[in-house]
């Protein structure tokens, strides 16, 4: 089966003649987890350090400070809401037991068998908080003109009713309040995946962030503490997207040439596979060409070997190089389908 295209697009570049075709696909940070279905999830909370202050224009001071508990449950909970991968299902443990508990009792011992976990996320969670109310200074000018007037019954010539006075203009500082608070996020731990009913660590965990955490109670602050945490987590072991743009070769068979710059590619390469079809027609152009549509089909293999017979045929330039390097890139192997 081949691999999932994303997106494809044909682009003229303004002002020249160059063409290209645009690949865009959706890799894993990580195949191995990638195909991983069911997930459990355990987090372990030390008490927050949290300093609430007061902070006015001419002064600050800490109202308090000291340690707030967070919830290890809440946390897990919250997080598992909050992770954002394709397709899996992500539990607590204490969701997995529970789960587990109720299929015991509605099935019979005999041949029963507990649903297989996967992958597990063991965290560390550390957690510094800072919030208050904070008072800023802003200076805000102003711009005032008078104009009167006075009106006669017989005006002598050039005589102007009205009158501008003098301008005047000033400052006025004025005070804006507001609660804000930021909670500093860090986190380590490590991934164990199942190989025959055996969890074996996969890899080590780590990273940090900032997000904003205006003081409430603990169940909200443990929520917004997890929600910051799932995305964290998620782009670090998630997807992300790639491009490439690789380069029409315009130097032989204009028919075909045309049908790529249309986006045409399966009637392209139906032209130029029966052109290759001739032993004793060897055209680095068509062979390069052909591998840039298998290469946006995401046929690894069949896009290097057309790339290496258009090195090979004495077509030694720069882009075919390049597009054999960037299979790399996009290797079936590591996209998601």
């Amino acid at each position: 089966m081949k691999s999932l295209v994303s997106g494809l697009l044909l682009l003229a570049l303004s002002g020249c003649s160059t063409h290209y075709v645009e690949i865009q696909r959706t890799v894993s940070n990580d195949p191995t987890f990638a195909r991983t279905q069911v997930l459990v999830v355990e987090v372990v909370t030390e008490p927050a350090d949290f300093a609430e202050l007061s902070i006015a224009p001419q002064s600050g001071q800490v109202i308090r400070s000291g340690q707030l508990p967070l919830d290890s449950e809440v946390v897990a909970t919250a997080l598992a809401e909050t992770l954002s991968f394709n397709g899996k299902s992500v539990l607590t443990r204490s969701e997995y037991e529970r789960i587990r508990s109720g299929l015991e009792k509605l099935r019979p011992a005999s041949g029963f068998r507990s649903p297989a976990i996967d992958a597990l996320i063991r965290l560390h969670v550390r957690v510094g908080l800072q919030t208050g109310a904070y008072q800023q200074e802003s200076v805000v000018g102003f711009y005032r003109r008078a104009r009167r007037c006075q009106y006669l019954k017989n005006p002598p010539p050039e005589y102007q009713a009205c009158q501008e006075t003098e301008n005047t203009a000033w400052d006025e500082i004025r005070v804006t309040s507001d609660a804000q608070g930021w909670a500093a996020l860090g986190y380590s731990g490590e991934i164990f995946l199942n190989e025959k009913d055996e969890f074996r660590l996969h890899r080590s965990l780590s990273g940090s962030g900032v997000l904003d955490a205006p003081y409430e109670d603990e169940q909200a602050l443990a929520q917004k503490v997890a929600s910051g945490l799932g995305r964290l987590i998620s782009n670090e072991m998630g997807a992300l997207t790639l491009k490439l743009r690789l380069e029409i070769d315009e130097g032989n068979h204009s028919e075909a040439i045309d049908l790529l710059k249309e986006g045409k590619l399966e009637e392209a390469r139906a032209v130029l596979e029966d052109a290759v079809a001739d032993p004793l027609f060897q055209s680095s152009t068509d062979y390069y060409n052909l591998g840039l549509i298998y290469h946006a089909y995401g046929d690894r293999v069949v896009a290097a070997d057309y790339y290496g017979k258009a090195i090979a045929a004495g077509g030694y330039k720069r882009r075919y190089v390049d597009a054999l390097r960037n299979l790399k890139a996009l290797d079936a192997e590591t996209t998601l389908d």
